[in-house]
């Protein structure tokens, strides 16, 4: 049981431990997946809810570069996101004759492209696997591309908007070499508050807000640490000598002096 407890408590600390192995180094690095692109609800000409578009699942694959602080990191990335339209829900008669009601799409996509700064939490070992946690703010530039009812039919709706982004993420990463690592992410995104103007009408307060599963790799220009000192040579063993004196062991003693010469009478 006290050696249960005591191989705990290390894992503990070597988990609590920021990761270490690549402090003040830049890295720059590469992400995709796929993507599940929540519906987006629309006011049309100041009819609340007067839209509703349905996704289909998509893909997200983003560029960063950032700086290792050792334990937070911060990043830029540029993003982007696309998504095709899969059903329509209107409570008014859409251009193309498509009348009031739920329907299958004819076509079109939604994307986004995005410019975001991070900031990232490491915990765990580089060296190994590790853990990490952050967010970020930025632009998101959204674009509902040729969105009609029909496959040969017009559009209903067909521009972009630019707007205020947000993400959080987590994810965990595994190094496997003194520079490259492996990560898998999870990502929310954001942009709200999304305005369009087409064919007359104004579509007001849509969204693009997705989940993403995301695979990754990073390289780290920081070269890895120094190899320990070898440790110090061992004192050597000492001996004393009949004078007195500490000398090592594999030494001789000095030889002791002479004795003095013996004294004679008056006579010889």
């Amino acid at each position: 049981m006290r050696k249960i407890a005591i191989a705990l408590a290390t894992t503990a600390s070597v988990v609590a431990l920021p990761a270490m192995a690549r402090d003040d180094a830049w890295y720059i690095g590469a992400e995709f997946g796929g993507m599940a692109l929540e519906h987006s609800d629309f006011d049309v000409n100041g009819e609340n809810n007067a839209i509703r578009v349905d996704f289909d699942e998509g893909a997200d694959g983003a560029l960063f570069a950032g700086y290792d602080l050792g334990g937070f990191r911060f990043e830029g990335e540029v993003g982007y996101k696309r998504a095709r339209l899969n059903e329509i829900g209107s409570t008014y008669t859409l251009p193309g004759g498509a009348f009031a009601g739920a329907r299958d799409a004819g076509g079109g996509h939604a994307t986004a492209f995005s410019a975001m700064l991070n900031g990232i939490i490491d915990f765990g070992d580089d060296d190994g696997v590790s853990g990490f946690v952050g967010g970020g703010v930025g632009l998101g530039d959204v674009d509902m591309h040729n969105l009609r009812a029909f496959s040969n039919g017009p559009a209903f709706l067909d521009g972009s908007d630019t707007g205020i982004a947000w993400q959080v993420f987590a994810g965990l990463r595994q190094a496997i070499s003194d520079n490259l690592d492996v990560s898998v992410k999870y990502r929310f995104f954001n942009v709200e508050n999304l305005d369009y103007e087409f064919g007359g009408d104004s579509f007001d307060e849509g969204r693009f807000r997705s989940h993403s599963l995301l695979g990754g790799i990073t390289y780290n220009f920081g070269a890895p640490p120094p190899p320990p000192p070898p440790p110090p040579p061992p004192a050597p063993q000492m001996q004393t000598c009949p004078n007195g004196t500490r000398i090592p062991v594999n030494q001789v003693c000095p030889a002791p002096p002479p004795p003095p010469p013996a004294r004679t009478g008056e006579n010889g």
